[in-house]
Protein backbone atom coordinates (compact mmCIF):
# COMPACT_ATOMS: atom_id res chain seq x y z
CA UNK A 1 0.00 0.00 0.00
CA UNK A 2 1.48 2.98 -1.01
CA UNK A 3 2.14 6.34 1.99
CA UNK A 4 1.46 9.85 1.32
CA UNK A 5 1.14 13.15 3.07
CA UNK A 6 -2.59 12.80 4.91
CA UNK A 7 -3.73 15.88 6.98
CA UNK A 8 -4.78 14.49 10.38
CA UNK A 9 -8.66 14.65 10.83
CA UNK A 10 -10.82 15.57 13.77
CA UNK A 11 -14.16 14.60 14.71
CA UNK A 12 -16.66 17.35 15.28
CA UNK A 13 -16.56 16.74 19.61
CA UNK A 14 -12.35 16.44 19.27
CA UNK A 15 -12.29 12.40 19.37
CA UNK A 16 -9.48 11.55 17.71
CA UNK A 17 -10.09 8.88 14.04
CA UNK A 18 -8.86 5.19 14.56
CA UNK A 19 -5.88 5.38 11.37
CA UNK A 20 -8.60 2.82 9.23
CA UNK A 21 -10.91 5.61 9.51
CA UNK A 22 -8.37 8.51 8.70
CA UNK A 23 -9.61 8.44 4.25
CA UNK A 24 -13.29 8.11 4.96
CA UNK A 25 -12.96 11.09 7.57
CA UNK A 26 -14.27 14.32 5.96
CA UNK A 27 -14.18 16.89 8.65
CA UNK A 28 -11.63 19.22 9.41
CA UNK A 29 -8.36 19.05 9.43
CA UNK A 30 -6.05 19.08 12.75
CA UNK A 31 -5.31 23.16 12.28
CA UNK A 32 -5.01 26.09 14.80
CA UNK A 33 -5.31 29.66 13.79
CA UNK A 34 -4.58 33.16 15.26
CA UNK A 35 -5.93 36.31 14.17
CA UNK A 36 -3.40 38.73 12.81
CA UNK A 37 -2.81 42.65 11.26
CA UNK A 38 -3.60 42.14 7.31
CA UNK A 39 0.15 41.57 6.35
CA UNK A 40 1.74 41.65 9.67
CA UNK A 41 3.81 38.86 10.66
CA UNK A 42 3.54 38.74 14.26
CA UNK A 43 3.67 35.20 15.36
CA UNK A 44 6.36 32.81 15.92
CA UNK A 45 7.00 29.14 16.23
CA UNK A 46 8.75 26.54 17.94
CA UNK A 47 8.86 22.57 18.04
CA UNK A 48 9.41 20.41 21.25
CA UNK A 49 9.35 17.27 19.91
CA UNK A 50 6.70 14.90 21.24
CA UNK A 51 6.95 17.54 23.69
CA UNK A 52 4.60 19.60 21.85
CA UNK A 53 5.10 23.18 20.18
CA UNK A 54 5.14 26.75 20.89
CA UNK A 55 3.62 29.64 19.46
CA UNK A 56 4.32 33.20 21.00
CA UNK A 57 4.34 36.88 20.62
CA UNK A 58 4.56 40.29 21.50
CA UNK A 59 1.21 41.43 22.76
CA UNK A 60 2.18 45.31 24.13
CA UNK A 61 2.92 47.29 26.86
CA UNK A 62 2.58 47.07 30.43
CA UNK A 63 4.99 50.06 31.44
CA UNK A 64 7.15 52.16 29.54
CA UNK A 65 10.20 49.65 30.08
CA UNK A 66 8.11 46.20 29.65
CA UNK A 67 6.21 44.28 27.35
CA UNK A 68 4.20 41.11 27.88
CA UNK A 69 4.89 38.31 25.80
CA UNK A 70 2.59 35.60 25.50
CA UNK A 71 3.63 31.86 24.84
CA UNK A 72 1.18 29.15 24.18
CA UNK A 73 1.75 25.48 24.59
CA UNK A 74 -0.05 22.78 22.35
CA UNK A 75 0.30 19.39 22.45
CA UNK A 76 0.99 16.71 19.39
CA UNK A 77 -2.58 16.99 18.45
CA UNK A 78 -2.58 21.06 18.57
CA UNK A 79 -4.97 21.12 21.94
CA UNK A 80 -3.55 23.77 23.63
CA UNK A 81 -2.02 22.75 27.09
CA UNK A 82 -0.96 25.47 28.80
CA UNK A 83 -0.15 30.13 28.82
CA UNK A 84 3.16 31.40 29.77
CA UNK A 85 3.69 35.39 30.52
CA UNK A 86 6.83 36.46 29.71
CA UNK A 87 8.09 39.95 30.08
CA UNK A 88 10.46 41.54 28.28
CA UNK A 89 11.96 45.16 27.11
CA UNK A 90 10.03 46.74 24.44
CA UNK A 91 11.23 46.51 20.63
CA UNK A 92 12.59 42.69 21.60
CA UNK A 93 12.84 40.73 18.09
CA UNK A 94 12.99 37.02 18.22
CA UNK A 95 15.90 35.05 16.45
CA UNK A 96 15.58 31.60 16.40
CA UNK A 97 15.10 28.84 18.64
CA UNK A 98 16.39 25.38 19.50
CA UNK A 99 15.39 22.20 21.59
CA UNK A 100 17.63 19.82 22.97
CA UNK A 101 17.47 17.30 26.18
CA UNK A 102 14.27 18.64 27.26
CA UNK A 103 14.67 22.21 27.25
CA UNK A 104 13.47 24.49 24.31
CA UNK A 105 15.53 27.62 23.80
CA UNK A 106 14.58 30.81 22.30
CA UNK A 107 16.66 33.50 21.54
CA UNK A 108 15.60 37.46 21.68
CA UNK A 109 17.32 40.42 21.42
CA UNK A 110 16.99 43.99 21.32
CA UNK A 111 18.60 46.44 19.08
CA UNK A 112 20.12 49.38 20.96
CA UNK A 113 20.30 53.04 19.40
CA UNK A 114 23.55 54.47 18.17
CA UNK A 115 26.85 52.56 19.33
CA UNK A 116 24.82 50.75 22.58
CA UNK A 117 25.57 47.07 22.70
CA UNK A 118 22.05 45.06 22.27
CA UNK A 119 20.56 43.31 24.83
CA UNK A 120 20.36 39.63 24.25
CA UNK A 121 18.25 37.11 25.95
CA UNK A 122 17.50 33.13 26.31
CA UNK A 123 14.37 32.00 27.35
CA UNK A 124 14.49 28.41 28.64
CA UNK A 125 11.17 26.47 28.67
CA UNK A 126 11.12 23.28 30.44
CA UNK A 127 7.73 21.38 28.35
CA UNK A 128 7.17 18.92 30.84
CA UNK A 129 7.27 20.86 33.97
CA UNK A 130 5.91 23.76 31.97
CA UNK A 131 8.33 26.59 33.21
CA UNK A 132 10.76 29.17 32.13
CA UNK A 133 13.45 31.41 33.13
CA UNK A 134 14.55 34.35 31.35
CA UNK A 135 18.23 34.98 31.50
CA UNK A 136 20.34 38.17 29.99
CA UNK A 137 23.53 37.56 28.25
CA UNK A 138 26.03 39.94 28.87
CA UNK A 139 28.99 40.81 26.62
CA UNK A 140 27.68 40.10 23.04
CA UNK A 141 28.28 43.40 21.16
CA UNK A 142 26.90 42.12 17.92
CA UNK A 143 23.58 43.22 16.59
CA UNK A 144 22.62 41.10 14.23
CA UNK A 145 22.01 37.45 16.11
CA UNK A 146 20.74 34.86 13.70
CA UNK A 147 20.79 31.53 14.70
CA UNK A 148 21.05 29.00 18.34
CA UNK A 149 22.23 25.59 18.57
CA UNK A 150 21.85 23.57 21.63
CA UNK A 151 23.70 20.77 23.22
CA UNK A 152 23.99 19.66 26.58
CA UNK A 153 24.02 22.42 28.48
CA UNK A 154 25.84 24.24 25.77
CA UNK A 155 24.75 27.02 23.36
CA UNK A 156 26.07 28.37 20.52
CA UNK A 157 25.09 31.68 18.85
CA UNK A 158 25.38 33.06 15.88
CA UNK A 159 25.82 36.98 14.59
CA UNK A 160 26.00 37.52 11.05
CA UNK A 161 26.83 40.43 8.50
CA UNK A 162 27.51 41.07 5.19
CA UNK A 163 31.02 40.97 5.59
CA UNK A 164 31.79 38.52 8.70
CA UNK A 165 30.12 36.21 11.10
CA UNK A 166 30.75 35.79 14.96
CA UNK A 167 30.44 32.81 16.79
CA UNK A 168 29.44 32.82 20.48
CA UNK A 169 29.78 29.50 23.19
CA UNK A 170 27.57 30.07 26.19
CA UNK A 171 27.45 27.93 29.18
CA UNK A 172 23.51 29.00 31.08
CA UNK A 173 24.57 27.06 34.07
CA UNK A 174 27.38 29.21 34.61
CA UNK A 175 25.94 32.45 32.53
CA UNK A 176 29.60 32.23 31.16
CA UNK A 177 30.40 33.28 27.57
CA UNK A 178 33.12 32.65 24.67
CA UNK A 179 33.65 33.86 21.38
CA UNK A 180 35.52 32.09 18.81
CA UNK A 181 38.16 35.14 17.95
CA UNK A 182 42.04 35.29 17.42
CA UNK A 183 41.78 33.74 13.92
CA UNK A 184 40.85 35.91 10.64
CA UNK A 185 37.89 36.89 9.62
CA UNK A 186 35.04 34.56 8.85
CA UNK A 187 31.64 33.48 7.70
CA UNK A 188 30.01 30.59 8.96
CA UNK A 189 29.08 27.59 6.59
CA UNK A 190 28.05 25.25 9.42
CA UNK A 191 27.66 24.42 12.86
CA UNK A 192 27.37 20.61 13.92
CA UNK A 193 27.61 19.41 17.62
CA UNK A 194 29.42 16.18 17.49
CA UNK A 195 28.00 15.00 21.13
CA UNK A 196 30.64 11.43 21.18
CA UNK A 197 33.77 13.90 21.45
CA UNK A 198 31.75 16.83 23.13
CA UNK A 199 32.78 19.37 20.41
CA UNK A 200 31.73 21.59 18.25
CA UNK A 201 32.72 21.20 14.16
CA UNK A 202 32.19 24.49 12.39
CA UNK A 203 32.89 25.27 8.75
CA UNK A 204 34.39 28.73 8.47
CA UNK A 205 34.84 30.57 5.15
CA UNK A 206 38.08 32.84 5.02
CA UNK A 207 36.63 36.21 3.90
CA UNK A 208 39.86 37.66 3.59
CA UNK A 209 41.10 34.62 0.96
CA UNK A 210 40.35 36.16 -2.64
CA UNK A 211 39.22 32.26 -2.92
CA UNK A 212 37.29 32.15 0.14
CA UNK A 213 39.09 29.15 1.63
CA UNK A 214 37.28 26.96 3.85
CA UNK A 215 38.56 25.36 7.41
CA UNK A 216 37.19 23.22 9.82
CA UNK A 217 37.29 24.53 13.54
CA UNK A 218 37.09 21.89 16.19
CA UNK A 219 35.36 23.39 19.60
CA UNK A 220 35.77 21.68 23.07
CA UNK A 221 33.38 22.00 25.06
CA UNK A 222 34.75 19.65 27.74
CA UNK A 223 37.79 21.24 27.80
CA UNK A 224 37.98 24.31 25.58
CA UNK A 225 40.58 23.22 23.23
CA UNK A 226 40.22 24.46 19.59
CA UNK A 227 41.61 22.97 16.57
CA UNK A 228 41.86 24.62 12.84
CA UNK A 229 42.03 22.46 9.46
CA UNK A 230 42.28 23.71 5.97
CA UNK A 231 40.21 21.67 3.70
CA UNK A 232 41.79 19.93 0.79
CA UNK A 233 42.47 21.71 -2.18
CA UNK A 234 44.24 18.83 -4.56
CA UNK A 235 42.58 15.78 -6.07
CA UNK A 236 44.79 12.73 -6.50
CA UNK A 237 45.72 14.03 -9.66
CA UNK A 238 46.96 17.15 -8.73
CA UNK A 239 43.75 18.99 -9.55
CA UNK A 240 43.02 22.11 -8.36
CA UNK A 241 39.57 22.04 -6.49
CA UNK A 242 37.89 25.10 -4.64
CA UNK A 243 35.32 23.21 -1.62
CA UNK A 244 32.77 25.76 -1.71
CA UNK A 245 30.27 24.40 1.06
CA UNK A 246 30.03 21.45 3.34
CA UNK A 247 27.94 19.86 6.22
CA UNK A 248 29.16 17.65 8.71
CA UNK A 249 27.97 13.88 9.50
CA UNK A 250 30.21 13.06 13.06
CA UNK A 251 30.41 9.06 12.68
CA UNK A 252 32.19 8.27 15.85
CA UNK A 253 33.97 10.03 18.69
CA UNK A 254 36.96 10.24 16.03
CA UNK A 255 35.49 10.62 12.75
CA UNK A 256 33.79 12.96 10.70
CA UNK A 257 32.50 12.44 7.27
CA UNK A 258 31.83 16.14 5.23
CA UNK A 259 29.43 16.17 2.40
CA UNK A 260 29.22 19.16 0.20
CA UNK A 261 29.98 21.20 -2.91
CA UNK A 262 33.02 21.70 -4.91
CA UNK A 263 34.12 23.67 -7.91
CA UNK A 264 37.42 23.16 -10.23
CA UNK A 265 39.69 26.38 -10.32
CA UNK A 266 39.56 26.41 -14.08
CA UNK A 267 39.80 29.97 -14.74
CA UNK A 268 39.54 32.97 -12.18
CA UNK A 269 35.79 34.15 -12.32
CA UNK A 270 34.76 30.45 -11.36
CA UNK A 271 34.78 31.25 -7.24
CA UNK A 272 31.13 31.29 -7.16
CA UNK A 273 30.10 28.19 -9.04
CA UNK A 274 29.57 24.45 -8.38
CA UNK A 275 31.11 21.62 -10.15
CA UNK A 276 29.92 18.24 -8.51
CA UNK A 277 29.69 17.23 -5.15
CA UNK A 278 32.27 15.70 -2.63
CA UNK A 279 32.97 13.22 0.30
CA UNK A 280 35.87 13.43 2.37
CA UNK A 281 37.01 11.93 6.02
CA UNK A 282 38.57 13.40 8.61
CA UNK A 283 39.72 11.74 11.72
CA UNK A 284 42.17 12.68 14.31
CA UNK A 285 42.15 15.99 13.41
CA UNK A 286 43.16 15.43 9.50
CA UNK A 287 41.18 15.12 6.36
CA UNK A 288 41.71 11.84 3.91
CA UNK A 289 41.18 12.29 0.29
CA UNK A 290 38.74 14.09 -1.51
CA UNK A 291 36.27 11.88 -3.39
CA UNK A 292 34.83 13.94 -5.59
CA UNK A 293 31.30 13.40 -8.65
CA UNK A 294 30.59 16.21 -10.87
CA UNK A 295 27.31 16.77 -11.62
CA UNK A 296 27.80 15.38 -15.14
CA UNK A 297 28.91 11.98 -13.69
CA UNK A 298 25.43 11.71 -12.08
CA UNK A 299 23.00 8.99 -13.16
CA UNK A 300 20.11 11.16 -12.90
CA UNK A 301 19.48 14.65 -14.28
CA UNK A 302 18.71 16.63 -16.98
CA UNK A 303 18.62 15.89 -20.84
CA UNK A 304 21.57 18.67 -21.06
CA UNK A 305 24.35 16.59 -19.48
CA UNK A 306 27.20 15.30 -21.50
CA UNK A 307 29.58 12.82 -20.24
CA UNK A 308 32.76 13.81 -19.41
CA UNK A 309 32.12 17.32 -19.35
CA UNK A 310 32.42 19.99 -16.62
CA UNK A 311 29.07 21.39 -15.13
CA UNK A 312 29.45 24.94 -13.79
CA UNK A 313 26.62 25.59 -11.43
CA UNK A 314 25.11 28.22 -9.34
CA UNK A 315 23.38 26.71 -6.03
CA UNK A 316 23.14 27.53 -2.59
CA UNK A 317 23.38 24.09 -0.33
CA UNK A 318 20.39 23.32 1.52
CA UNK A 319 18.73 20.68 3.52
CA UNK A 320 21.36 17.69 4.73
CA UNK A 321 20.26 14.40 6.61
CA UNK A 322 20.97 10.83 7.42
CA UNK A 323 20.00 7.66 8.77
CA UNK A 324 22.47 5.22 10.58
CA UNK A 325 23.64 4.12 6.28
CA UNK A 326 22.94 7.23 4.17
CA UNK A 327 24.24 10.49 4.29
CA UNK A 328 22.30 13.03 2.31
CA UNK A 329 23.20 16.77 0.95
CA UNK A 330 20.24 18.84 -0.89
CA UNK A 331 21.92 21.31 -3.82
CA UNK A 332 19.26 24.05 -5.30
CA UNK A 333 20.48 25.63 -8.49
CA UNK A 334 19.28 28.72 -9.12
CA UNK A 335 19.96 32.03 -11.10
CA UNK A 336 19.06 35.70 -10.14
CA UNK A 337 16.14 37.13 -12.63
CA UNK A 338 16.37 40.59 -13.91
CA UNK A 339 13.93 43.01 -15.77
CA UNK A 340 15.60 45.96 -17.94
CA UNK A 341 13.76 48.90 -19.00
CA UNK A 342 15.09 51.98 -21.15
CA UNK A 343 14.14 55.64 -20.23
CA UNK A 344 14.38 57.88 -23.36
CA UNK A 345 15.27 61.18 -23.29
CA UNK A 346 17.42 64.59 -24.66
CA UNK A 347 20.45 64.94 -22.49
CA UNK A 348 21.45 68.73 -21.97
CA UNK A 349 23.36 69.10 -25.00
CA UNK A 350 19.57 67.75 -27.17
CA UNK A 351 21.19 64.58 -27.89
CA UNK A 352 18.89 61.54 -27.47
CA UNK A 353 20.11 59.48 -24.60
CA UNK A 354 18.74 55.91 -23.62
CA UNK A 355 19.19 54.97 -19.28
CA UNK A 356 19.08 51.36 -18.90
CA UNK A 357 16.93 50.71 -15.66
CA UNK A 358 17.84 47.49 -13.66
CA UNK A 359 15.25 45.53 -11.40
CA UNK A 360 15.74 42.82 -9.56
CA UNK A 361 13.50 40.03 -9.84
CA UNK A 362 14.30 37.45 -7.29
CA UNK A 363 16.02 34.59 -7.29
CA UNK A 364 14.69 31.93 -9.89
CA UNK A 365 15.23 27.83 -8.41
CA UNK A 366 15.49 25.53 -11.36
CA UNK A 367 16.15 22.24 -10.07
CA UNK A 368 17.61 20.75 -7.08
CA UNK A 369 19.98 17.24 -7.03
CA UNK A 370 20.05 15.09 -4.15
CA UNK A 371 23.42 12.90 -3.33
CA UNK A 372 23.31 10.57 -0.85
CA UNK A 373 26.51 8.46 0.44
CA UNK A 374 27.40 5.96 3.15
CA UNK A 375 30.07 5.87 5.70
CA UNK A 376 32.91 5.43 3.57
CA UNK A 377 31.85 8.79 1.28
CA UNK A 378 31.01 6.58 -1.47
CA UNK A 379 27.95 7.56 -3.65
CA UNK A 380 24.96 5.10 -2.81
CA UNK A 381 22.38 7.19 -5.24
CA UNK A 382 21.26 10.73 -6.71
CA UNK A 383 17.90 12.21 -8.00
CA UNK A 384 17.34 15.24 -9.87
CA UNK A 385 14.53 16.91 -8.97
CA UNK A 386 13.09 19.54 -11.04
CA UNK A 387 11.37 22.76 -9.72
CA UNK A 388 8.78 25.12 -11.52
CA UNK A 389 7.87 28.47 -10.69
CA UNK A 390 9.76 29.39 -7.63
CA UNK A 391 11.39 32.70 -7.15
CA UNK A 392 12.49 33.83 -3.76
CA UNK A 393 13.65 37.72 -3.60
CA UNK A 394 16.00 35.85 -0.49
CA UNK A 395 18.01 33.22 -0.61
CA UNK A 396 17.15 30.16 1.66
CA UNK A 397 16.78 26.35 1.75
CA UNK A 398 13.95 25.42 -0.76
CA UNK A 399 13.32 21.36 -0.39
CA UNK A 400 13.15 19.22 2.61
CA UNK A 401 14.22 15.55 2.80
CA UNK A 402 13.26 13.27 5.68
CA UNK A 403 13.82 9.58 5.88
CA UNK A 404 10.66 7.17 6.54
CA UNK A 405 12.68 4.02 7.78
CA UNK A 406 15.37 3.20 4.46
CA UNK A 407 13.63 5.78 1.49
CA UNK A 408 13.65 9.39 1.07
CA UNK A 409 10.80 11.78 1.21
CA UNK A 410 11.62 14.67 -0.80
CA UNK A 411 8.83 17.98 -0.09
CA UNK A 412 8.49 21.56 -0.26
CA UNK A 413 5.41 24.05 0.74
CA UNK A 414 4.83 26.67 -2.38
CA UNK A 415 1.94 28.85 -1.72
CA UNK A 416 -1.33 27.02 -1.22
CA UNK A 417 0.32 23.84 -1.95
CA UNK A 418 2.57 20.84 -1.02
CA UNK A 419 4.48 19.00 -3.07
CA UNK A 420 6.17 15.81 -2.54
CA UNK A 421 7.62 12.52 -3.83
CA UNK A 422 8.81 9.34 -2.64
CA UNK A 423 12.24 7.43 -3.76
CA UNK A 424 14.23 4.79 -2.55
CA UNK A 425 17.96 4.91 -4.04
CA UNK A 426 17.31 4.97 -7.89
CA UNK A 427 13.76 3.96 -7.63
CA UNK A 428 11.07 6.32 -7.68
CA UNK A 429 7.73 5.05 -5.13
CA UNK A 430 5.79 7.34 -5.77
CA UNK A 431 5.60 10.32 -8.70
CA UNK A 432 5.78 13.95 -7.59
CA UNK A 433 2.34 14.90 -6.17
CA UNK A 434 0.81 18.09 -4.80
CA UNK A 435 -2.14 18.83 -2.77
CA UNK A 436 -3.89 21.55 -0.95
CA UNK A 437 -2.88 22.93 2.21
CA UNK A 438 -6.47 22.42 4.32
CA UNK A 439 -8.58 24.98 5.82
CA UNK A 440 -10.79 25.06 8.64
CA UNK A 441 -13.57 24.98 6.40
CA UNK A 442 -14.35 23.39 2.76
CA UNK A 443 -16.08 26.97 2.31
CA UNK A 444 -12.81 29.05 2.79
CA UNK A 445 -11.28 30.56 -0.32
CA UNK A 446 -7.54 31.16 0.04
CA UNK A 447 -7.12 34.67 -1.56
CA UNK A 448 -3.32 34.21 -1.22
CA UNK A 449 -0.83 32.90 1.11
CA UNK A 450 2.95 34.14 3.00
CA UNK A 451 5.36 32.96 4.41
CA UNK A 452 4.76 28.92 3.98
CA UNK A 453 6.67 26.51 5.52
CA UNK A 454 6.77 22.64 6.06
CA UNK A 455 9.14 21.36 8.31
CA UNK A 456 9.05 17.53 10.15
CA UNK A 457 8.12 17.50 13.74
CA UNK A 458 8.30 13.88 15.38
CA UNK A 459 8.07 10.42 13.88
CA UNK A 460 6.20 10.65 10.36
CA UNK A 461 4.49 14.24 11.49
CA UNK A 462 4.64 17.23 9.79
CA UNK A 463 3.94 20.75 10.15
CA UNK A 464 2.93 23.56 7.80
CA UNK A 465 2.38 27.47 8.99
CA UNK A 466 2.50 30.48 7.49
CA UNK A 467 -0.03 33.70 6.80
CA UNK A 468 -3.07 33.15 4.75
CA UNK A 469 -5.87 35.41 3.71
CA UNK A 470 -9.35 33.87 3.68
CA UNK A 471 -12.75 34.74 2.49
CA UNK A 472 -15.52 32.09 3.52
CA UNK A 473 -18.37 31.59 0.73
CA UNK A 474 -21.23 31.11 3.03
CA UNK A 475 -20.73 33.98 4.17
CA UNK A 476 -20.94 37.85 3.57
CA UNK A 477 -18.52 39.34 1.32
CA UNK A 478 -16.67 41.72 3.82
CA UNK A 479 -16.44 38.07 5.84
CA UNK A 480 -12.52 37.54 5.49
CA UNK A 481 -9.82 36.84 7.73
CA UNK A 482 -5.83 37.37 7.50
CA UNK A 483 -4.62 34.70 9.96
CA UNK A 484 -1.47 32.88 11.15
CA UNK A 485 -1.97 28.90 10.55
CA UNK A 486 -0.93 25.66 11.62
CA UNK A 487 -1.49 22.53 10.10
CA UNK A 488 -0.59 19.16 11.32
CA UNK A 489 0.25 16.13 8.63
CA UNK A 490 0.88 12.76 8.46
CA UNK A 491 2.98 10.20 6.49
CA UNK A 492 0.77 7.27 6.21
Amino acid sequence: MKRRLLPYLMMLFGWLLLPGMLVAQSDAPLRVEFPAAKDQHDYNMAVADTMGLFVFYDAGSISVDTNRWICLHYDTNLVKINTSNIKLPPLTDFVASDYCDGILYLLLQKRMPKKSPPRTFIVAITPEKRTFEVSEIDGIQANDLSGIYATDGQLLLLATDSKSDLVYFYQPSLHQLTTLSDIFSYQVEFCTADTAARRWLIGLHQVTSAQGDLFLYEYSWADGSANLTRFPQQLPDHTNVLCQTARAFPLNADTVLLLGTYNNLSDRHSVNLHSGVYSVLFSHHQFDTLQTYNFTSLKSGSAANTPNANLNLQLQLGASTCTSEQYSIVSEVYYPDYSYTYNNHYNDYNYYSSAPTTVFLGYQFVNAYITTFDQTGHLLWDHYFPLTSISNMQLGPVVSLSYTEEDALIYYARNNRIFSTLINGYETLEKLTSMNIETMSTRDVVEYNQGTEMQRWYGDNFLVSGYQYLRNRDKATKAKRFVFFINKLEYR
